[in-house]
């Protein structure tokens, strides 16, 4: 290839922006006012913060990790503008601690200091690689959309078993899932963020849980796309929304038939299999223990 050639291709390339500035243009975007509210994305933090506390989803955590919440230490990996941090705090953590590398105003620890000026977590600088906790210091670590950003997703999962205690709880929520480079390749291009910023991943199921057993970390569930209001929102926003899914769909196409019809042998599975297709980039949640 001549030089010529190379500077050709180099100014074909995409300029891509940073994050803070994607949302920005996002938040500018009054088609994408639906994305940046359920994504909470709002210049508001904590207006997006009020609204994660009182969400189905965090109901729906609060749920899965029961009587262990009180009084436990937290640590929310990948805090992003610390939304979870504060839903922890206000729902009886003992200590919270939100690490991300992001210094950035609108994402990042920026955000979070807005939302815990009063001291209500802690804010640490620090990457899933190289977590800066003692082992054994938390009981509870939780990952939001995070995993699929992991430099060494292998890592990142040796770190979690490292801090976690043992008997304690990793819980991690909307990683996005593929089947192939094609599926990748396809969510990549689609995503609203990724075709701005760039920065966007995704892996294969067995990929996720492969980390997870070679951390030696013990899986409890796998929560798919459509098994809980976590992974589904913000098609739906609650857990009994969720549920009432097949009985909505017929109603809408049959009527008061329909309503009628779902409830005969089969017909609820047959709609989830149709619901549940490999759409590619579709959200996956794991809850695992480090076993004592």
């Amino acid at each position: 290839m001549t030089g010529t050639q190379e500077a050709q291709d180099v100014e074909t390339l995409p300029t891509l922006m940073t994050t803070d500035q994607a949302i920005r243009r996002l938040r500018a975007d009054p088609q994408c006012a639906d994305l940046v509210r359920d994504a909470y994305l709002g210049q508001d933090v904590a207006d997006s913060a009020r609204r994660f506390l009182e969400s189905g989803e965090w109901a729906e955590v609060k749920r899965i990790l029961g009587p262990r919440l009180k009084a436990a230490a937290v640590l929310d990996l990948g805090a992003g503008s610390g939304i979870a941090s504060l839903a922890f705090a206000a729902s009886g953590a003992a200590r919270v601690v939100a690490v991300d590398p992001d210094p950035s105003d609108e994402v990042g620890r920026g955000a979070m200091a807005r939302l815990a000026g009063n001291g209500e977590f802690e804010i640490l600088d620090g990457i899933g690689e190289a977590i800066p906790l003692d082992d054994a210091s938390v009981d509870i670590v939780y990952c939001r959309q995070m995993l699929h950003h992991a430099r060494n997703l292998s890592e990142v999962m040796r770190e979690c078993a490292r801090v976690v205690k043992p008997g304690g709880i990793v819980l991690a929520c909307r990683e996005h899932v593929v089947d192939d480079d094609e599926q990748l390749h396809r969510f990549l291009a689609e995503h609203p963020v990724n075709r701005l910023a760039g920065g966007e991943n995704a892996h294969p199921l067995a990929t996720y849980l492969s980390a997870f057993a070679g951390a030696g970390l013990k899986i409890d569930r796998v929560y798919g796309p459509w098994r809980s209001v976590i992974n589904a929102f913000p098609v739906v926003r609650t857990q009994r929304e969720l549920e009432a899914i097949p009985e909505v769909r017929l109603a809408r196409r049959l009527g008061r038939v329909g309503r009628l019809a779902v409830y005969l042998p089969g017909v609820k599975g047959l709609i989830w299999r149709r619901i549940d297709r490999p759409v590619p980039g579709r959200m996956y949640s794991f809850l695992a223990h480090r076993p004592a």
